[in-house]
């Protein structure tokens, strides 16, 4: 059931980004309402839930907002091994902190694949503006929606989740 939801909500943080974000643009740069919920879903819940909301949310935003959803699987997919890869070297971060940085590199690195996206397309290839008019203002504003968003969910009692998947599996019962 669980599992059921998650994927809801990132069908439904599609339509949010597609249908709210561009109402409230700070900076001409909107919120990654898809980012926030795949990263919710990979601190909150399981690994293998993200591993099916990464692909779902990734198909509902491309057909909703008319982009490849190809380049949108390639965007969002570090945010797993990311995740797991700040966990098992024991970087010295709260869950708070490991989940920040997870969104920021998966932030910059969707924006950037998104840039070169259009500039295959044959917009501009300005360095400058890329870097400071679209990646930073939009890793701050995923930032300060993360942060809106973590505590009020940490007091009401959810508590952070692994990102590593159990070593057992699928083989261990051969």
């Amino acid at each position: 059931m669980k599992a059921i939801i998650a994927v809801a909500g990132t069908v439904f943080a599609a339509v949010w980004q597609v249908t709210v974000a561009p109402l409230f643009p700070v900076w001409n740069i909107t919120f990654d309402f898809v980012l926030l919920a795949l990263v919710l879903v990979a601190a909150f819940g399981t690994p293998r839930r993200a591993m099916v909301c990464i692909p779902v949310a990734a198909l509902a935003y491309g057909f909703l907002a008319n982009r490849e959803p190809g380049l949108l699987v390639l965007a969002y997919l570090p945010l797993l091994p990311l995740g797991l890869y700040l966990e098992e070297t024991r970087v010295p971060l709260n869950h708070f902190g490991r989940t920040a940085l997870a969104l920021v590199a998966t932030g910059a690195w969707a924006r950037l694949l998104l840039v070169l996206g259009a500039v295959v397309g044959g917009a501009s290839a300005n360095v400058g503006f890329v870097l400071f008019g679209v990646v930073l203002p939009g890793l701050f504003l995923d930032l300060a929606l993360l942060s809106m968003v973590y505590l009020p969910l940490r007091l009401l009692g959810w508590s952070g989740q692994s990102m590593s998947l159990s070593r057992g599996g699928y083989y261990s019962s051969l």
